[in-house]
């Protein structure tokens, strides 16, 4: 396009690393057979009061007209709930994986690329149950489950000027999941002298659905997210 012309903000990179942080509230729906059982909503302020660890980090290295990046984002919970007769400790991780190979028609660096990949989704919770009147341990449960989906997707940058640019990406994934869906923007202010760098702040949806036996699970994620380009 001519603003990609005149504003050629992302020259042919060799790699790009992105370490981030995304805000989320989560919404989580749960259905037994068919049948609704219940659900929850966790804002960000209540994440963060059982968060232990968090990573979010974007990979990506290519030149001439393909790419590859790897997306990795790990969570580690811990609580504890008082029932009646029990306490019940929760330690649950989180790890969301995905990794693709990008197609850039007008090479790498320009605006619009197509990707796929695999998309992995893994969780790992273990639940120790003790006697709320002595903390006595009684029990210890583990579920560990894992998810491999294939990845389709595009992105395309919108340059508004010599500096500022809109990144925006949309995918989708299938196989061992229900399905996803992942819509992303983010504002990108170029800085350094050389403009290789980028601050990005903007928003980031994900929707996703799992079955384990009779049991699905539906995720809404969505909220602001910002991080740090370095491109070399």
């Amino acid at each position: 396009s001519p603003a990609a012309a005149q504003y050629p903000q992302d020259q042919a990179f060799g790699w790009s690393v992105t370490p981030y942080i995304w805000a989320t509230d989560t919404k989580l729906d749960l259905a037994y057979r068919g049948e609704d059982i219940g659900g929850a909503e966790i804002s960000f302020d209540d994440l963060l009061d059982v968060l232990d660890a968090a990573f979010m980090i974007h990979v990506e290295g290519g030149g001439g007209n393909w790419s590859a990046f790897g997306d990795l984002t790990y969570l580690k919970t811990s609580d504890s709930s008082e029932r009646t007769v029990f306490v019940i400790d929760t330690d649950s991780k989180q790890l969301f994986i995905d990794g693709a190979v990008a197609w850039w028609p007008g090479g790498v660096g320009s605006n619009f690329n197509l990707y796929g990949g695999l998309r992995h989704s893994g969780f790992d919770d273990r639940y120790t149950f003790r006697l709320a009147i002595d903390n006595s341990p009684v029990e210890e449960r583990r579920s560990t489950k894992d998810y491999y989906d294939a990845l389709v997707g595009l992105r395309y940058r919108f340059d508004f000027s010599e500096r500022w640019s809109l990144l925006t990406r949309a995918d989708t994934s299938f196989g061992d999941s229900e399905g996803t869906v992942l819509l992303q923007a983010n504002l990108a202010w170029t800085v350094g002298k050389r403009q290789l760098n980028r601050i990005m702040f903007g928003y980031q949806y994900k929707t996703a659905e799992f079955r384990d036996d009779d049991l699905r699970l539906d995720f809404d994620y969505q909220g602001p997210m910002a991080g740090f380009n370095f491109r070399f």
